[in-house]
């Protein structure tokens, strides 16, 4: 023998649905905040990193010149 679908009212559902839009309400809300906590961890990493940089810059024995060219990866001898 066959077995039926056990017979679900339209309210049950809608009552399910209504549930299952808050549950989903929720997991936005908190996936965003995290998202926003993530943007601002990386924010702050990334102006340390900045930091860090400027520092070595400033006490690096190389001109302006020499820095750029080797961070742009320019290899040619000028001299």
């Amino acid at each position: 023998m066959a077995r039926g679908r056990k017979k679900v009212s339209t309210d049950s559902l809608d009552a399910k649905i209504e549930h299952q839009k808050s549950i989903m309400e929720k997991a936005k809300l908190k996936y965003e905040a995290e998202k926003e906590a993530l943007a601002e961890l990386i924010k702050l990493r990334n102006e340390l990193r900045k930091d860090e940089l400027m520092a070595a810059v400033i006490k690096s024995e190389h001109s302006y010149e020499e820095i750029m060219a080797f961070i742009k990866g320019d290899t040619s001898d000028d001299e």
